[in-house]
């Protein structure tokens, strides 16, 4: 019975070192580069609903538009024009 529970200490010790690996090499990889022709400058104002904070936003991706979250929720546009 001993030699089993080391066998199974064993492979879950080496599950969970690649998965540790496999998340930092995740996070230290950079986002990919944005070309500048997929930014835009823009001022949209964005109001939180729940705790009232107001963001700005000056340039915006074009591929990506959605509003930013605060509180853990979608932000309300509250005025767009453009630049």
């Amino acid at each position: 019975m001993g030699i089993v529970n080391v066998l199974i200490a064993l492979a879950i010790g080496v599950v969970i070192w690649r998965v540790s690996v496999w998340a930092i090499r995740l996070l230290t990889t950079p986002p990919p580069e944005i070309s500048p022709e997929e930014v835009v400058e823009v001022e949209q104002h964005y109001l939180c609903t729940l705790c009232g904070a107001e963001v700005v936003m000056t340039v915006q991706n074009v591929q990506d538009a959605s509003p930013p979250k605060h509180c853990r929720e979608e932000m309300e546009p509250v005025r767009i024009t453009g630049m």
